[in-house]
């Protein structure tokens, strides 16, 4: 078979509770297999939220050997297989590779003990400029420092301290390597050298040696295991291909990963990022800064946290099958407003001391009187209020050309893509692709594919209506007040 037969790319998807294993014609675009399966997170102990890597890893291969045979290609027209993972998630593996604990998720409180100690040595100002996070146990380094503080004889076998996606490219290839865009936020990465930050480490006393080395997102890094191709069904030797962060992904196959575009990626939580040649903002409502999936650029970001669990709770309790599509239509019935009801399940603050304290999510105004599609309008209104906000904290006057590109879930639902647009006053494009990352995997896997040379993102555009822009603005503020007040007198640590 000609090297130009092979054009089919297998993407692998983790999140934090679920995956998506995809494969992506390089030469149509066309989306040939999909397969999503769920995994499901251990709380072993109070503040610890953890997987486990053997049996996350058996769904992600069934994953991906369904997808392989929805797609009824023959193994020789891979062109090679990559990955994305939720940014954040780690796992600790000895020399063989093997892991010494189960794997932590970006819940995880464990670390929360120790910030006081990497506040102390590093300081809240160089911490965050070195690697663009904030102070936070929600990050990876105070969670590393606990293994090595708190359980020294694991920190001691450990070989290589893997992010998901690293550990997914090592189960894969049996190579240890790392990716930027992927590492940044395990607040170990100097995200402007794109490189490990060695003398905070060193501060800190955690050896860089247990670092893999980095390569940029499309790198080749090995051949696929014969056991792994085996199980999913491909040929032992496909090339494997460094992939990157899970919102950069998205953005990149979305085409919003490009200078002067906002990225918004409508899921359980809501990502808003920005392309960018450098950022210079400090203080309390600086975005997160990463390294980008390209080199020489970088990403910064904010969220608008929680704004679509509440939406699929919604969906799975209250509709009769469980139907997104039924629980829209009912949205889409219910008046602008949705008659005075607040659902505070997202965050319109955004900051370091805004997200250290959060309360627990709250209904206001729900009387008998109120239908379901109430609830999921206010559902969906509350959310791009949160939306629009991060949006707002991420730009600045010089920026409010910027376009703005919704990817994700969310962005499937007309409601929430015209509601945003509305609440914006602006206009709202939608990526009108199954799958981004299976289209950002296929562009890293076939850099000179046909659809880079296309480079046709087909996109839904929603305008802002003006008359409901001046009712929105109204019910916003109100939204940000009471979700200031409850975070104030209920704010839990985040």
């Amino acid at each position: 078979m000609d090297a130009t037969d092979r054009e089919l790319v297998l993407t692998i998807d983790a999140g934090g509770s679920s995956v998506k294993a995809t494969v992506l014609s390089s030469a149509s675009g066309r989306l040939l297999g999909r397969s999503r399966r769920c995994y499901r997170p251990i709380f072993r102990r109070p503040g610890c939220v953890e997987f486990d890597p053997a049996s996350w890893w058996a769904v992600i291969v069934a994953a991906c050997r369904e997808a392989v045979e929805l797609a009824g290609a023959p193994p020789a027209r891979y062109a090679g297989v990559t990955c994305t993972g939720m940014r954040g998630p780690f796992v600790l593996v000895d020399a063989a590779g093997e892991p010494l604990d189960a794997g932590v998720l970006v819940a995880d409180r464990r670390g929360a003990p120790l910030l006081a100690e990497i506040e102390r040595s590093i300081g809240r100002r160089d911490l965050y400029e070195r690697t663009g996070h904030w102070l936070s146990s929600r990050f990876g380094l105070p969670k590393v420092l606990w293994f090595l503080r708190q359980a020294p004889g694991v920190f001691a076998r450990t070989r290589h301290v893997l992010q998901l996606h690293d550990w997914l490219i090592s189960r894969l290839s049996g190579v240890t390597i790392s990716e930027p865009s992927s590492a940044s936020m395990s607040q170990m990465l100097d995200v402007r050298g794109r490189s490990w930050a060695t003398e905070l480490l060193a501060t800190l006393g955690i050896p860089e040696s247990v670092l893999p080395p980095l390569v940029d997102a499309g790198a080749f890094v090995g051949g696929l295991l014969p056991g792994t191709a085996s199980e999913v069904g491909l040929l032992a030797g496909t090339p494997v291909h460094a992939g990157g962060g899970d919102t950069h992904m998205g953005a990149f196959g979305a085409d919003a990963a490009r200078l002067g575009t906002i990225a918004v990626v409508g899921g359980s939580t809501t990502p808003v990022q920005l392309t960018g040649n450098e950022d210079s903002s400090v203080g309390d409502g600086a975005p997160l800064v990463s390294a980008h999936l390209r080199p020489g650029l970088l990403a910064s970001e904010t969220n608008a946290g929680e704004t679509g669990v509440m939406y699929q709770w919604l969906c799975d309790t209250l509709t009769p099958t469980g139907d997104l599509e039924t629980l829209e239509r009912m949205a889409e019935q219910a008046p602008v407003g949705a008659d005075g009801i607040l659902i505070t399940a997202a965050q319109p603050r955004w900051g370091e001391s805004a997200w250290s304290r959060m309360a627990p999510i709250t209904f206001f105004g729900v009387g008998p009187e109120h239908t379901v599609g109430h609830l999921a309008r206010a559902a969906i209104e509350c959310a791009t209020y949160a939306t629009a906000a991060a949006i707002e904290a991420l730009v600045d006057r010089d920026q409010r050309s910027a376009r703005v590109r919704a990817l994700g879930g969310a962005s499937h639902s007309n409601a929430w893509a015209q509601t945003l647009a509305d609440v914006l006053d602006r206009e709202v494009e939608v990526a009108d692709l199954p799958d981004p990352a299976a289209r950002a995997g296929a562009l890293l896997v076939c850099p000179g594919c046909d659809i880079v040379v296309d480079d046709g993102v087909p996109t839904r555009s929603f305008l802002p209506v003006p008359a409901r822009h001046a009712r929105y603005a109204e019910f916003a503020q109100r939204f940000r007040e009471v979700s200031a007040r409850l975070d104030a007198a209920f704010g839990e640590p985040a």
